[in-house]
């Protein structure tokens, strides 16, 4: 093997070990922040299961509040990605593209419930409603961008596309949480309340 290959080949296996051990904090994390509480966890919870030293553990993070944020921005682009690769489903209208964009969502998120569970446990320090890492906006800015150019292209009515994002997301949350932590919902019921009270709320409103 040539030294040049023996490099790449290095480089690329202490890729794949910060990639496995980011992994793994944050895996760790979701555990000791459901089970937990953030308030509760400690650092030393997080590395303890991970097998790491702290030492690693600091490589990555300076804190248990930047694996929170780690873990709810991986979160949203896990879902983001989930709900763009969905082309199959064309919306014909708002109606269709709010039942299409949020049935995807729930679908997810009721396979993966930690990050509502996380929510649940530490209503008092994490809410929906205050939630705002870097992938979360940019996310919700994917999302503004679909609408703005469904109504360019005339298939959706005029709307306030700020508010629209401003009032979707806690409507969303907290039905999701619902559908999560009381299992009164199924995901098409609390999809159809979902499109019903933003139909409403928006297409009324004019």
């Amino acid at each position: 093997m040539m030294e040049s290959e023996r490099k790449i080949e290095s480089s690329n296996k202490r890729e794949l070990t910060k990639s496995n051990n980011r992994s793994l904090i944050i895996a760790s994390g979701v555990n000791v922040f459901v089970e937990k509480g953030v308030a509760e966890a400690t650092v030393r919870d997080i590395i303890r299961s991970t097998g790491l030293a702290s030492g690693t553990f600091y490589n990555y993070f300076k804190s248990k509040e930047e694996v929170l944020v780690a873990i709810f921005d991986d979160f949203a682009s896990e879902i983001g990605e989930n709900i763009r690769s969905n082309k199959h489903a064309v919306p014909k209208d708002f109606e269709s593209f709010l039942r299409i964009k949020i049935s995807t969502f729930l679908n997810y998120i009721n396979n993966k419930p930690e990050i509502y569970l996380i929510m649940s446990n530490n209503h008092n320090l994490v809410t929906n409603f205050s939630i705002n890492t870097p992938q979360i906006i940019l996310e919700i800015d994917y999302l503004k961008e679909e609408v703005i150019e469904g109504i360019k292209e005339g298939v959706f009515p005029k709307i306030d596309v700020d508010l629209f994002a401003l009032v979707t997301r806690p409507v969303v949350d907290s039905l999701a949480q619902e559908m999560i932590l009381q299992k009164k919902l199924s995901v098409e019921e609390c999809t159809e309340r979902c499109v019903n009270f933003l139909l409403n709320g928006f297409l009324g409103s004019k």
